[in-house]
């Protein structure tokens, strides 16, 4: 791993960001790394949340969390009323405007890191910033310009508008990395492109205990899913009740934001699987100290990806946080994560298929908890080598310094990093 050389000259990244709250949420942790890399290179960072949180756990309007300072332009707190809740968000505007504003003398020394990746906020800021000649580096950790739920502002966003306004944009994946060069090809010829997978804390999630399931059958395993999508809560329950049926003694724990209409749905699938709320705990979200308590005491953790484009093109933050606690992970042969995790070596990687075929990779962890034990600790190493955030470090803030100074002509800092899954490109 290399350590990011500090920067001499005053830089600064703004995070604006909205619609997932902050700091706790699946999104916010990739937001943290960020965050990190850069400031531990000297280069200031700071977020920006437009909006109130749509989680109620988070509860301050600003603070610090990890040493990133955080400010809501508004109240954290979500209004019930529409019209409250619609003045609010006109509020919000108003102040992210404002403190947006206020970057205007230090354009030349600042960077937006714009994670808003569809929706008219995408539009305020890329042209608001485009005014006042800020420059934008844009997440890109989806692609959401052709999937069939995209609705026609997103299609032409995406076809065009969202490259245009900026300066670099930050891919999650190499199929998203190919989207965009498709797109600027025709929208942002000078678009610089870097390409930053999952990457976590590895040291904040490691050091996990052996597994907790006793040969006595004291203690009953525990499989650990943690997400929002519902379709996936959907697929795993399907999956956990076919291992129940075929006589293996277990219980699941959903961990995750889960709205009052996916809540029903959750529980009704339960229902009709023949399970009960002892089999299947909805934790909802829970804080960093109960979530690393829930991965460590897992018997393995979950993440079903499907042979769909959303999946090929997207690998879940939580991904990172799995591997690093040093359980099993259960998951599918899908997108970039073949990289690095090779099924039955450091993780249990099975092809993407039905809530059955899953199951079947769910048994094989039951079947042998000492191999079980052994792929988790593998997986760790993985992480260690592949995901944990400083061995991204110094391409990441070579990018953001590039994306600030405007500039082809920019000697890259020195990475000595072997990792092959970060890249700098025009």
């Amino acid at each position: 791993m290399t350590t990011p050389r500090r920067i001499g000259s005053p830089y600064q990244a703004v995070c604006v960001c909205g619609g997932y709250g902050f700091p706790i949420s699946a999104s916010a942790a990739r937001i943290i790394r960020v965050g990190k890399m850069l400031q531990e290179a000297g280069i200031a960072f700071h977020v920006l949340h437009c909006g109130p949180s749509p989680i109620a756990i988070n509860k301050e309007n600003s603070g610090v969390s990890e040493g990133i300072s955080f400010q809501y332009t508004t109240s954290s707190k979500r209004p019930n009323n529409k019209i409250a809740r619609v003045l609010l968000y006109v509020w919000a505007l108003v102040g992210l405007t404002l403190h947006l504003v206020r970057l205007w003398p230090a354009r030349r020394s600042s960077a937006i890191y714009l994670y808003v990746m569809d929706g008219p906020l995408n539009l305020y800021v890329g042209v608001l910033c485009q005014v006042l000649r800020l420059p934008i580096v844009q997440e890109l950790c989806e692609w959401f310009g052709d999937l069939p739920t995209c609705s026609a502002f997103n299609k032409w966003l995406y076809k065009k508008r969202l490259l245009n306004t900026a300066t670099g944009a930050l891919v999650i994946s190499k199929a998203i990395e190919r989207r965009v060069r498709e797109r600027c090809a025709r929208a942002n010829t000078d678009l610089l492109i870097h390409r930053l997978p999952v990457v976590v804390d590895a040291e904040r999630f490691a050091g996990a205990s052996p597994l907790t399931v006793s040969d006595s059958g004291k203690e009953v395993p525990n499989f650990v899913y943690c997400g929002t999508w519902p379709e996936d809560v959907l697929f795993l329950i399907r999956a956990f009740a076919f291992v129940r049926r075929k006589g293996y003694e277990c219980k699941l724990t959903i961990i995750g934001q889960c709205g009052e209409r996916n809540r029903a749905l959750v529980f009704d699938c339960i229902r009709n699987e023949g399970l009960s709320a002892e089999d299947v705990t909805v934790a909802g979200v829970v804080d960093e100290g109960t979530l690393q308590s829930s991965y460590k005491s897992a018997v393995a953790l979950l993440m079903p990806l499907h042979d769909d484009a959303q999946s090929v093109r997207r690998l879940p933050n939580k991904m990172g946080e799995y591997l690093a606690s040093g359980r099993p992970v259960v998951t599918t042969k899908v997108g970039d994560l073949t990289e690095f995790l090779t099924n039955d070596v450091n993780a249990y990687v099975g092809e993407p298929g039905t809530d059955r075929d899953f199951a079947e990779e769910m048994i094989a962890v039951l079947r042998d908890l000492d191999r079980a034990a052994q792929i988790g600790r593998a997986g760790q190493l993985a992480c260690f080598m592949y995901l944990d955030y400083r061995a991204h470090a110094s391409g990441l803030v070579d990018f953001f310094v590039r994306c600030i100074r405007h500039s082809k002509d920019i000697v890259p800092f020195r990475n000595d990093s072997n990792v092959p899954v970060s890249t700098t490109t025009r």
